[in-house]
């Protein structure tokens, strides 16, 4: 791995300790393929509107979202509408989760959700570890980012697991020099990655 990095791995779980839950839980560290296998929904969508509507059985607002899909990875598809709820993210003098990400209409993100919860709710994998945003790569490409700068997504990443899971060794090694990945490159590790676990979990034990 490269040792240029603005910080390392202390750093990067500190950060992560500090987006713990309200009940005090905190966001455990996920690579690439933990984020595949724990998603219900992965798709790069468009926000068309936010709608804070009062909670149902728990104590923190909601917010309505509704997005429409740009691309489509896994669980939905390309032009459908998705329409889902997360309690809000907490904010001075309003009650709901620290470091649960919000998004904005008309704003673009690819997202990586939780399947619904009895009550109707879901969250992005990992919290701000599940939502990408367009940044500008330094040979001026537009790539896509977490709020972790992709820190997490080679995170106890061997060459053999790796290559387990349909990953080359020169595209680990392009996770592991983090920085914002080509929109083409991260659907393409997503679409494979989710195609051996499938193809593992049907496999005899």
């Amino acid at each position: 791995m490269s040792g240029t990095r603005p910080f390392g791995l202390s750093a990067l779980m500190v950060l992560l300790a500090t987006a713990g839950l309200a009940t005090g839980t905190s966001v455990r560290l996920l690579n690439l393929p933990d984020m595949v296998r724990l998603a219900d929904r992965v798709f790069l969508g468009l926000c068309l509107s936010a709608e804070e509507q009062p909670g149902e059985s728990i104590s923190s607002s909601v917010v309505e979202y509704v997005f429409e899909v740009r691309q489509g990875i896994k669980g939905v598809q390309t032009g459908e509408r998705v329409i889902f709820r997360q309690v809000r993210s907490e904010q001075t003098g309003v009650k709901g989760i620290p470091g649960m990400p919000s998004y904005r209409s008309g704003e673009e993100v690819l997202l990586f959700l939780h399947a619904d919860s009895r009550l109707g709710l879901t969250s992005p994998v990992g919290l701000s570890q599940g939502v990408f945003h367009w940044e500008e790569a330094g040979d001026g490409e537009m790539g896509l980012l977490n709020s972790l700068h992709n820190r997490n997504l080679p995170y106890r990443m061997g060459v053999e697991s790796a290559q387990g899971l349909g990953i080359s060794r020169m595209e680990l090694h392009s996770l592991q020099e983090v920085g914002p990945i080509p929109i083409e490159i991260f659907t393409s590790l997503v679409r494979r990655i989710d195609l051996r676990l499938a193809s593992k979990g049907r496999s005899p034990q």
